[in-house]
């Protein structure tokens, strides 16, 4: 893990477009990799000026972008494969544009997998109806309400995976 951040890292330094970066870091990932490892990314570039997000999702869970002006949901579907499994892998760009007051959610599976005691999983769905429940709040407020229903949902049972959760509000 500590070795694709350094990657994709200096890729991204070297590369403006988000595939170009991904691509160059897949194959030096897939180079070192012990056979049967992968890496998931998510990686996006936000434009203020522009008010877009340019991003490359390689196998990761599909960040939801909650559209304001008609309160839908939009999943941000792979553009590639997993980083490491195979080297000369296509990977493609996409950009989206961000309204006023519309929300990006970025998370890791420990969000959605979290347990509760009847061994259910909380799921997008209860995610995106938080999402929906508190779009008119700030995303500090919202990442607040996100992490509260998990917690509220598993109870007492132990986390198995790490929860990573990043909320973007446009303005």
């Amino acid at each position: 893990m500590a070795l694709s951040r350094i990657v994709v890292r200096v890729n991204a330094l070297w590369h403006r477009d988000p595939a170009r970066a991904i691509h160059d870091a897949n194959n030096v990932i897939a180079q070192d990799s012990k056979a049967g490892m992968f890496v998931t990314l998510f990686y996006g570039i936000l434009s203020e000026k522009n008010r877009t997000l340019t991003y490359v999702n390689a196998g990761h869970n599909p960040p939801v972008v909650f559209r304001s002006r008609d309160g839908s949901l939009e999943e941000l579907m792979p553009t590639g494969i997993v980083l490491g499994e195979v080297e000369h892998r296509e990977f493609f760009s996409r950009t989206i544009d961000i309204g006023p007051d519309d929300i990006i959610v970025m998370y890791t599976d420990g969000i959605t997998e979290s347990i509760n005691a009847r061994e259910e999983m909380f799921g997008e769905e209860r995610l995106y109806s938080v999402l929906r429940n508190n779009a008119s709040r700030s995303s500090r407020e919202i990442l607040g309400e996100i992490l509260a229903a998990v917690k509220t949902f598993t109870g007492d049972e132990p986390q198995f995976d790490d929860i990573t959760l990043m909320v973007i509000k446009g303005v």
